[in-house]
């Protein structure tokens, strides 16, 4: 193999290490964005309780469903004619001052007044003192698939914990929702820190590459650039699928 190929390939594997270390430290800092919510799609739960785990209904009007699923076979379902119910998360630590994006799924019914999908922000780390609350409005219709309704909010002064809520207030409806999440905004800081780690990596392994082929190129200054689109495009290829993987996790 040609001295610049055994660079090429050197600078694709380089690119995946560079990967491996911005992910690495994004995972050690606890900056990957997850998805606070709890067993997000109702799945799993006990049967003879009839609540999934880590939720909690009002009652009445409330019912964890087999009819109608977005992942897997369950959803949450709220039944009311003009009434009020809810299901709600378990509480989860936030950071006050930061920006959280919620969503949900739903398919069904609204015929009059109000459903929502809810963020609830508490200053303690049980969800027991409420602070606020943001609300993201499911209008009266028709919802014959399942329609993603979202929000992005800023946790409040002294805020210690959220929950997600789906509700009816004094509404008249049925409703099913599935796939609940809330995630810390993305930042762009979050990339470019890694990119300035894979910056970091490539100039580093400039000077090995050139202390061991500097001699057996006929243009060793080639050698700073020989490469380069390889290696950034293995590193942002990879860093964006594990990325991708380890949120949604």
């Amino acid at each position: 193999m040609k001295p610049l190929e055994t660079v090429y390939w050197l600078r694709f594997a380089l690119g995946i290490l560079a990967a491996l270390v911005g992910i690495g430290y994004l995972v050690g800092t606890g900056a990957v964005a997850t998805n606070f919510v709890l067993n997000r799609s109702v799945e799993t739960g006990d049967a003879g309780l009839k609540v999934p785990q880590d939720w909690s209904s009002s009652g009445n009007g409330t019912e964890w469903s087999t009819a109608y699923a977005r992942t897997g076979s369950r959803s949450v379902r709220i039944n009311v004619d003009n009434s009020s119910a809810e299901w709600k998360s378990k509480a989860e630590p936030v950071n006050e001052g930061s920006t959280y994006h919620i969503d949900g799924y739903f398919t069904g019914q609204v015929a009059a007044d109000e459903f929502l999908l809810t963020i609830r922000w508490f200053s303690d780390s049980q969800g027991l003192t409420l602070i606020a609350e943001n609300n993201v409005s499911i209008p009266v219709g028709n919802y014959s698939q399942w329609q993603l309704r979202e929000g992005y909010f800023t946790a409040p002064s002294g805020v210690k914990s959220c929950e997600v809520v789906f509700s009816a207030v004094h509404g008249s409806g049925d409703l099913y929702g599935d796939d609940f999440e809330i995630r810390q905004a993305e930042s762009v800081t979050k990339f470019l820190n890694s990119m300035s780690l894979a910056i970091i990596v490539y100039l580093l392994s400039y000077y090995v590459i050139k202390s061991k082929f500097k001699l057996k190129v006929q243009k060793p200054q080639k050698l700073f650039t020989a490469g380069i689109g390889i290696f950034f495009l293995a590193w942002i290829v990879l860093w964006a699928l594990l990325y991708t993987i380890i949120a949604g996790a």
